[in-house]
């Protein structure tokens, strides 16, 4: 309840404060410019990459003993996309995944294994990608901008490099710990992890085209490159616990990131409406396939940090964490 308070406080601190600092008269323009057929390309885009998601997470799902279909996994994803959309929390989504995998058969860890290791693949190559564009944006940048790249990247590298250590310290984090454990059964299948890398570096470039093509819609001066740094740093701003799904968080990332380059401000948050009208169009087909396709229906709990199924059921109670 009291990080709820706290991402609530957070998410409407900051657009309260974005809301009086931005000119309204700036978006006005944004939106008057605005190329609507880019807009579904963005979209259509964006719903491609689903699919790809879906591959890599049925690659690293295998090994586990998971045998699903690309066509219910790809299903799982769009669903977990819905909840990602109605849940005060940018990782609902894993959550429910998991719940879906795991199918009932009281396989909960490695499902959530899955889920973890799709998600962690995809963030180590979308910090790789920024890293490669910092290193070749052939402008000056504030040096707080390549610091924060390489700092992050510093941070995930060294978190990986801590992983042949991990095993002695899995007793002291429980359930948490076991999870991170099991996820080094992974480093002794490079090409597994080259095959999934690669199908993350399709779908995080497809995301750094879709943000790019809504700069186009609505002529935001920014150039190509940029979004390869941009993109990746406000996607991953989001994923802090302490907002709501990410917002105002985004919009204050995305005009702190395109200040330097003299992008005006209601253009940069015009950019990040926008990207979140994207994850908001493409969560209302999620939910379509939730409400009308042959799916279970999982019951979420009031915090939203686990997914249970009926009590009659026997499995009412029964908390999950996201990866």
């Amino acid at each position: 309840m009291v990080r709820k308070k706290v991402r609530w406080l957070v998410s409407g601190g900051l657009l309260a404060w974005l809301a009086w600092q931005i000119p309204w008269d700036q978006i006005q323009q944004a939106f008057g410019r605005l190329r609507l057929d880019l807009w579904f390309l963005a979209l259509g885009l964006y719903l491609l990459t689903q699919v790809v998601s879906s591959r890599r997470w049925q690659l690293l799902a295998r090994p586990l003993g998971f045998q699903p279909t690309l066509g219910r996994l790809t299903g799982f994803y769009f669903i977990a996309m819905f909840f990602n959309l109605i849940l005060p929390t940018s990782v609902g989504g894993d959550v429910v995944r998991a719940w879906y995998l795991d199918g009932q058969t009281g396989r909960r860890l490695p499902a959530f294994l899955s889920v973890f290791l799709d998600r962690l693949n995809g963030l180590l190559v979308l910090l790789a990608l920024a890293c490669a564009a910092t290193a070749l944006y052939p402008f000056h940048l504030p040096l707080w901008i390549p610091a924060a790249v390489w700092g992050t990247a510093g941070c995930a590298l060294l978190g990986l490099l801590g992983m042949p250590w991990l095993k002695r310290w899995t007793p002291r984090f429980g359930r948490a710990g076991r999870l991170l454990a099991g996820a080094r059964l992974y480093l002794s299948t490079p090409r597994l992890q080259l095959r999934a890398a690669g199908l993350s570096l399709v779908v995080q470039a497809v995301n750094v085209i879709l943000v790019w093509v809504l700069g186009l819609a609505i002529q935001a001066p920014v150039p190509a490159l940029y979004y390869w740094i941009l993109v990746p740093m406000v996607s991953l701003l989001t994923l802090l616990p302490i907002s709501l799904n990410g917002m105002g968080l985004r919009e204050g990332g995305m005009v702190l990131f395109l200040r330097p380059l003299g992008v005006p401000e209601g253009t940069a948050l015009s950019l990040a409406f926008l990207w979140f009208l994207v994850f908001t169009a493409a969560g209302l087909c999620g939910g379509g396939v939730y409400l009308f396709g042959s799916f279970p229906r999982p019951g979420v709990s009031s915090d939203h940090g686990s997914v249970d199924h009926h009590s009659h059921q026997g499995r009412t109670g029964q908390s999950q964490a996201a990866a």
